[in-house]
């Protein structure tokens, strides 16, 4: 019985990360050869890490783009959701 329970919180905890992308915005822009990223994790929907740098504007600024021509965001959540990871991709010119 013991092996079982450790057996089935093994495959749970496994199942519980995943990575979900999501398409934010696109415009009539072209396509740059231009990417920046921000990342920011979040323990328990409380804590943050680096979360006043993680936006669009700020990775479009780290990557010097003046043009967004579309943004992509992927949420990656580990340990049953206690623990959310968000990266912020923008492309552009």
């Amino acid at each position: 019985m013991k092996k079982l329970f450790i057996a089935i919180a093994a495959c749970a905890m496994f199942a519980s990360c995943c990575t979900i992308p999501t398409p934010i915005t696109a415009t009539s822009n072209v396509v740059g050869s231009k990417c920046g990223t921000t990342t920011s994790v979040k323990i328990c929907h409380i804590f943050g890490v680096n979360g006043n740098r993680s936006g669009i504007q700020q990775a479009a600024k780290w990557a010097g783009i003046t043009k967004i021509s579309h943004v992509d965001m992927y949420d990656k959540t580990i340990f049953f959701g206690l623990v959310k990871k968000r990266t912020i991709k923008v492309y552009g010119e």
